[in-house]
């Protein structure tokens, strides 16, 4: 018997609706300002009409790291790993374009090419360049484009269970139940929130349930957004055997990557199946691949110790190669 759980829905019966809601998002809310006080963090925004709102930490490292979230994430949930992180880098992370506070515009088309476009526009606006870069999922796919697009900028590519890859052979991936006419991000029950953070993560991460029910109420209030966002990526094709969705795909362009890549994979991920993960290696040259054990779709939320210690070795020795290459050319020269 679960006790506290118990009492938690006896007390929901009890209080009005709105009393509920209230609690929830502002336990949240002072967790949030806890959190960003910690790493000495700043929230801001940009201008104009596609403002992007992110976290920064600024305090004069030499190196610097931009971390993207997934579809449906949100800055906030890059805390845990930003904590083993800050003292070696200074911070950079957004909400993508379409979640968090970022901008949700109707009328914008939200496929690969604008999140690169976007998120290229976004660090020339706020003066970041040279740094290393990290995405999860959508935002994985999203570090990919920004990768191509400006890589004098990237100095280092990490990529985490990336969207945008499609192997006819792997027909259990998000896009094929999408197509199919199921989408994990369509929430409008308790029982569907409980299954999606089942399917994102091995082993849920432990959340108190006024602060569940607050972050169940956004994404139940989204549900419709990310229907169409999803609907965007896929550039509304409805048949995984449609010729188009090789252009839609990013597979032809990985052999296309030139900076020093990182590719990390939860060997549990159900959105994304492992069996992705050696023909992406494979497929960008010079990159090495870690599978972490007992890992879900997000590694760097449900192990952010393990991910950090991983992430910082794969940049001291990229630093490191780039060092005596230098030396040599020096020597040489």
């Amino acid at each position: 018997m679960n006790l506290p759980l118990m009492f938690f829905h006896e007390l929901k019966r009890s209080l009005p609706t709105h009393w509920f809601e209230d609690i929830g998002a502002d336990v949240y809310q002072q967790y949030v300002k806890l959190r960003l006080k910690l790493l000495k963090a700043e929230v801001k925004r940009t201008s104009g009409s596609h403002p992007i709102e992110y976290m920064e930490v600024n305090s004069g490292k030499s190196q610097r790291l931009v971390f993207l979230p997934g579809f449906s994430d949100n800055k906030e949930n890059f805390f845990d790993p930003a904590q083993f992180l800050v003292s070696d880098f200074d911070l950079l992370v957004p909400d993508l374009p379409g979640f968090g506070k970022s901008f949700k515009d109707p009328d914008a088309f939200y496929n690969m090419e604008n999140y690169g476009r976007w998120i290229c526009e976004f660090l020339l606006e706020v003066g970041w360049t040279d740094f290393h870069l990290v995405g999860n999922s959508l935002g994985g796919a999203t570090a990919i484009e920004v990768a191509l697009m400006m890589p004098k900028h990237v100095k280092t590519l990490t990529i985490i269970d990336p969207a945008g890859i499609v192997l006819p052979e792997v027909t259990n991936s998000l896009y094929h139940e999408f197509v199919d006419g199921r989408n994990i991000f369509s929430i409008h029950t308790h029982e569907q929130f409980k299954y999606f953070l089942q399917r994102v993560f091995y082993k849920p991460p432990v959340i108190p349930p006024f602060v569940w029910e607050h972050i169940y109420l956004e994404f139940s209030k989204n549900a419709q957004w990310n229907r169409k966002v999803l609907n965007d990526l896929l550039e509304h094709i409805n048949d995984m055997s449609d010729p188009r969705m090789e252009e839609v795909a990013l597979n032809r362009r990985l052999k296309q990557i030139k900076v020093p890549t990182l590719i990390v994979w939860g060997d549990e991920d159900s959105l994304f199946p492992p069996e992705m993960a050696q023909f992406v290696k494979e497929q960008i040259p010079n990159s090495k691949l870690y599978i972490l054990q007992d890992r879900g779709h997000s590694p760097q939320v449900e192990a952010p110790l393990q991910f950090s210690q991983l992430l910082k070795k794969f940049i001291r020795d990229q630093e490191r190669q780039q060092h005596l290459a230098d030396m040599y050319a020096f020597a040489h020269d």
